[in-house]
């Protein structure tokens, strides 16, 4: 739900395609859970690739945007990059620019755009 207002805006939302997605998502990806203080607040969804370590996904609730805690599980994801040596690669919903100034903020650039994604990826130096 937390992609919801923005996927309504390019394609509409399906709630029976997005279930599906998500278990081929979930199939597919590494994904981790996010707790804070016992309680679940999001997950996050990579693909370890020889070339390179890929977010599918981020999602954190609402009520705990804006605390740091992405920024922190974007850091580790940094480290693992920088030390694995590979780009951490993403793509985010265009109809995001919160998310694309928090990217932008953490060192990632724009590599790529289609109708409805923004591709970006991040380097060590």
């Amino acid at each position: 739900m937390v992609f919801r207002s923005h996927i309504e805006k390019i394609w509409g939302w399906s709630a029976e395609w997005q279930r599906a997605n998500f278990t081929r998502l979930f199939e597919s990806s590494l994904t981790e859970v996010v707790e804070v203080a016992g309680r679940t607040v999001g997950y996050v969804q990579t693909e370890r690739e020889a070339q390179r370590l890929y977010l599918r996904n981020i999602a954190l609730h609402p009520g705990v945007q804006g605390q740091g805690i992405g920024t922190f599980l974007i850091r580790q994801l940094q480290q693992e990059s920088k030390e694995r040596g590979v780009p951490l690669e993403l793509v985010l919903l265009r109809t995001n620019p919160r998310a694309r100034e928090f990217y932008e903020r953490l060192g990632f650039k724009q590599i790529g755009q289609t109708d409805a994604f923004i591709e970006m990826s991040w380097h060590a130096a």
